[in-house]
């Protein structure tokens, strides 16, 4: 009976032991993505800027990294000083201009009403459906009230919601206060929300800045001494973890350009997203373009979860500034853009960086963001686009040839 042996085994299997190990490594790791990530883009943005300035400038290596990551702390600072309390200010005054709002609201309901007297109902129940039981038995009490103070019967007031005449006199005002109190609960509702997640989002925002400054100081260590790093790095090939090295070192390599050219793809969306947004908020007559431009910009490099983040801020400083009318043109505009962003540019753009069909790109996407949520939109093309080309060996696919005329 042969004994087993530990050297054998890692011999006949060293591929498979190897992967494995570097996978259980990250898994450990998995906190730090964050900053890794985050330190790879600055590190992936700096280093061309760096090199035009030592070309251009006649820099030394050193001078040209600090001055670029100078510029990007002048840069993080005056969005934390600027656009934060800017978007604050924002939501104060949302708060102060809640009842003129919330009349805006009843006025706007009512004239539609009046114009398309069918809609009444759907726009009722659209609005029920938006409450919780709870905040309907409140509000369903209260109407009951109103219902006994004017006079009214069951039977008339339900005649009156399954007919499409305009209601008058008590029915009117009966109407009108259900609208009121409808429109009132809904927004008590969302408010209380925001009070609720405010606490949070703070909390995102401290470690947000302080995981950018730790990306800032490690990529910025990491551009300084980046020869004497590489020349650590390929000491590795003749030490005891050479067979990592081997094995792990070319992959890792591929997939970090994979992953470069991804970033270049993302800042190409991001500034055609802020470019489109800039035109529409002109359009619209919307203030504070440059603040929420500079949002646009920084929240198109986060997938999904971006879109929500930057249309908030826009939505607010319209609806402070002409209303719900203003508000809802704006939102318009949001979905316009991120759908061309999701079906056009995301397809071609990352297409054409990643050599990928674009049809194909978008079902990766989609797919990576369910399965793996941020992470996979973050990584799913890359990875993707790896595993097919690099790893199954599918070759790219080559525009013919044209054929030489006969």
């Amino acid at each position: 009976m042969s004994t087993f042996s530990l050297n054998e085994f890692y011999q006949r299997n060293r591929r498979f032991v190897i992967w494995v190990i570097l996978v259980l490594l990250l898994w450990l790791l998995r906190d730090f993505f964050a900053v890794v990530f985050l330190a790879f883009v600055l590190a992936i943005v700096a280093a061309p800027i760096a090199d035009f300035a030592m070309r251009r400038l006649r820099l030394p290596h050193w001078a040209s990294v600090t001055v670029v990551y100078m510029i990007f702390l002048i840069v993080l600072f005056s969005v934390v000083s600027f656009v934060v309390p800017s978007v604050a200010n924002e939501v104060r005054r949302m708060i102060e201009n809640l009842p003129a709002t919330e009349a805006t609201l009843i006025e706007t309901k009512d004239s539609v009403v009046r114009r398309y007297p069918a809609l009444r109902e759907p726009i009722n129940g659209l609005l029920r459906s938006a409450l919780a039981d709870d905040r309907l038995e409140i509000v369903e009490g209260e109407l009951d009230s109103e219902r006994d103070r004017l006079l009214l019967t069951e039977a008339q007031v339900a005649a009156a919601t399954e007919s499409t005449a305009v209601p008058t006199g008590p029915l009117a005002e009966y109407f009108n206060r259900q609208d009121e109190l409808v429109l009132s609960a809904l927004i008590a509702v969302q408010f209380e929300r925001v009070r609720q997640y405010a606490p949070t989002v703070t909390v995102m925002l401290y470690r947000a800045t302080a995981t950018t400054l730790f990306a800032l100081l490690f990529s910025f260590l990491i551009l300084i001494d980046l020869n004497r790093i590489k020349a650590a790095i390929g000491r590795l090939r003749t030490s005891r973890l050479g067979d990592f090295y081997e094995e792990a070192a070319p992959p890792i390599a591929r997939f970090g350009i994979l992953l470069g050219r991804t970033i270049e793809a993302q800042a190409a969306i991001a500034v055609i997203n802020t470019v489109l947004t800039l035109v529409g908020l002109l359009l619209f007559d919307i203030p504070l373009v440059a603040m929420l431009s500079v949002i646009v910009f920084i929240c198109s490099f986060v997938p999904v979860l971006g879109v929500f983040i930057s249309t908030t801020p826009i939505v607010l400083v319209a609806l402070n500034t002409g209303g719900p009318s203003l508000s809802l043109a704006a939102i318009g505009i949001v979905v316009f853009i991120h759908a061309v962003e999701a079906y056009v540019l995301n397809p071609i753009i990352y297409g054409k960086h990643l050599k990928l069909n674009p049809v194909f790109t978008l079902i990766i996407l989609y797919v990576a963001y369910h399965a793996f949520g941020l992470w996979g939109m973050l990584l799913g093309v890359p990875v993707a686009r790896y595993f097919i080309h690099d790893v199954l060996g599918v070759p790219f696919l080559r525009k013919p040839r044209p054929q030489p005329a006969t």
